[in-house]
């Protein structure tokens, strides 16, 4: 064969092993494949050389050089040793005869020169006596110069060794002298060095907190796994997992507890996957999931993580509920890149939100919604302005007597385009982007104005509005509620705030002085969704609270269902231990209401009772209502 042809040969493959997290590939032990390489039958003994053999063993020579001599064990560096012992034995020796020479001389001054008295046999009697102390000189330093040689050949190696692998492991070097020291330094400073670069590059690739990868390793294994999708012809999912009500944590407990919720979120993720899923924090309270399958198996590992959130976090005394809403993407159908999947999951995780049904594949209306939302904070500002908030009420029956007891205010948005815009449609983003401060301002001011309104009538009614959990959490909530009594000039006792259970359980010292103040003043405070939260026994009695209301889930079916009445009647028995006064809520059957009033409930709403309706027909509806029953109990 030409040599011409033995450098055309493909060159032999080398196994490398995979990069590891630092980025630096490593060779692989002997043995090792590369993927994807042909394995070399083994030879079942001494064949006839191939063609181009020997030039090809020629051509591999250096090459297994240099693997000897990086096998090279330390300490083995014959020249370096010599050329530091000969070195060390010409200056000793050198040292040496500068000194017998100097003692000579100073002998000589001071009289004693015996050596020159015999004349030249004097002199080579001198000589003669120097030499065997200069060679024994010059050994002794050889030796030790080449023994000093080895142990620097072994700091060099440990050097060369620490800057090509992760740590210094290089052979040990026994530390009793300064040698001994300065190697251990060595290894030391390479051990800090290494140690250094690993935290530089876990910053760079992971969340802190966490310890999952962050965006810029996430979009790196989602390009990775599009790749392999492409080659394999398979999809997979990328999933985006939002926590619910995250930023009322962070406002009421603190950004400790919010940490600690995101590493308990975290946990239960990693412990709901498989093993061949990536899950990843992009920041916030957003988590990131790619997951392997089609969009079934993308949903069973959805429902997984759901169920896991189920259980409440326990931190201290408190009870911390953890829902999540969690959007799916598929690749390739929607989207051909990380940027499109992350939109389009991002997207769908809003309709989970929106709708409240934990997870969500992309049906291509997410994106509509999304480019809604970017609009709507301008929208709810202008609704705000011309009044578009709206008040509609829904009276609510003592059970005991047959009166309208109250009524409560259900805020209602009256678009221009989009007509009456569900609660659920912009609650949630008000509450997100805070605006639903200005909300909550609005819907108080006009439950105290409607409760004048029918007092003006001689009707002897409360009405309840709805505040958020975040307004009670605001430093001036208190004081914007006084402003409004003195503002629309009535009983106290005739507004009632309604706040969800999770809102009043947080116990902060905002909520709880503004409950506080808002009670002293005669305004009434009612637990809303009773029964959906965690509240305990000691917060209620702590609570300045007069009123709890079961929440629709509990009441719906409650005459076929005996877990709900069980959970009724406990509540029901619960309240009146209190004195607090029990509200039944989303009534719609004549037997739902029976078996309340059976139960000692104190008061029901509901459609069954009547829907919620517009301002100006409540004071019709109350008069059709008294002209009719009178004071009678309702049938």
């Amino acid at each position: 064969m030409s040599k011409a042809a033995a450098v055309d040969r493909p060159p032999v493959p080398v196994a490398v092993r995979p990069r590891d997290e630092r980025g630096a590939a490593r060779a692989a032990p002997v043995g090792s494949a590369r993927p994807g390489a042909r394995e070399r039958p083994p030879s079942a003994g001494p064949g006839p050389a191939e063609p181009g053999s020997a030039e090809r063993r020629r051509a591999e020579r250096p090459a297994a050089k240099r693997q000897a001599a990086e096998r090279r064990p330390a300490g083995r560096s014959p020249r370096l040793s010599n050329r530091v012992a000969i070195g060390l034995a010409v200056r000793t020796a050198l040292v040496v005869l500068l000194a017998m020479v100097t003692v000579q001389g100073l002998l000589a001054v001071a009289g004693v020169a015996a050596m020159f008295q015999g004349g030249e046999g004097g002199l080579l009697s001198w000589l003669a006596a120097s030499v065997p102390v200069m060679a024994a000189a010059v050994l002794a330093a050889w030796w030790q110069g080449h023994r000093l040689a080895r142990r620097l050949d072994r700091i060099g190696v440990t050097v060369d060794r620490a800057r090509q692998t992760d740590a210094a492991d290089g052979e040990a070097v026994p530390a009793g002298d300064e040698i001994g020291r300065l190697a251990d330094s060595v290894r030391q400073l390479a051990d800090s060095v290494a140690e250094r670069e690993r935290r530089l590059i876990a910053s760079a690739l992971s969340d802190p907190l966490t310890g999952l990868p962050n965006r810029a390793l996430l979009a790196d294994r989602i390009r990775q796994t599009i790749a392999l999708s492409q080659r394999a012809g398979v999809q997979f999912a990328v999933a985006v997992l939002d926590l619910d009500r995250f930023k009322f944590v962070n406002d009421t407990l603190g950004h400790s507890t919010g940490d600690l919720l995101l590493k308990e979120v975290a946990r239960r993720i990693r412990r709901s996957v498989r093993e061949a899923d990536t899950v990843a924090r992009i920041g916030g309270d957003e988590f990131v999931l790619v997951l392997s399958g089609d969009a079934e198996a993308a949903r069973t590992v959805s429902r997984a993580i759901l169920e896991a959130m189920r259980a409440p976090l326990r931190h201290k005394d408190q009870l911390i509920d953890i829902g999540v809403s969690i959007g799916i993407a598929m690749y390739p159908a929607h989207g051909q890149d990380e940027v499109t999947l992350l939109r389009h999951a991002d997207s769908a995780m809003y309709r989970a939100k929106r709708a409240r049904s934990g997870e969500h594949v992309f049906d291509g209306e997410g994106s509509e919604l999304q480019r809604s939302y970017l609009s709507m904070l301008g929208e709810m500002r202008e609704a705000l302005r011309n009044g578009a908030f709206v008040l509609d009420f829904q009276p609510k029956l003592e059970l005991a007597s047959g009166r309208i007891a109250g009524l409560e205010g259900l805020v209602r948005w009256h678009h221009p385009q989009r007509g009456r815009v569900p609660p659920g449609e912009f609650i949630p983003f008000a509450e997100q982007t805070g605006f639903m401060r200005e909300i909550t301002r609005s819907v108080v001011e006009q439950g105290a104005r409607f409760s004048k309104a029918l007092a003006d009538e001689g009707l002897d009614l409360c009405v309840s509005v709805n505040v958020s959990a975040l307004d009670i959490e605001n430093d001036a909530f208190a004081r914007t509620v006084m402003e409004v009594l003195r503002k629309y000039p009535i009983d106290p006792r005739r507004l009632c705030l309604e706040i969800t259970e999770s809102g009043v359980v947080s116990e902060s010292d905002t909520s709880m002085k503004n409950l506080r103040a808002i009670a002293r003043a005669g305004v009434r405070l009612s637990v809303d969704d009773f029964g959906t939260g965690y509240a305990t026994l000691k917060q209620l009695q702590r609570l300045p609270v007069n009123e709890l209301k079961i929440d629709r889930s509990f009441v719906t079916g409650i005459q076929k269902d005996r877990g709900n009445m069980t959970i009724v009647r406990s509540t029901i028995e619960l309240g009146k231990q209190l004195g607090l006064k029990v509200v039944a809520e989303g009534v719609e059957t004549a037997q739902e209401m029976r078996c309340l009033a059976r139960l000692g409930c104190d008061e029901i709403q509901g459609y069954h009772l009547a829907r919620p309706m517009p301002e100006a027909e409540v004071v019709g509806w109350l008069r059709m209502r008294q002209a009719l029953y009178g004071s009678s109990p309702s049938r």
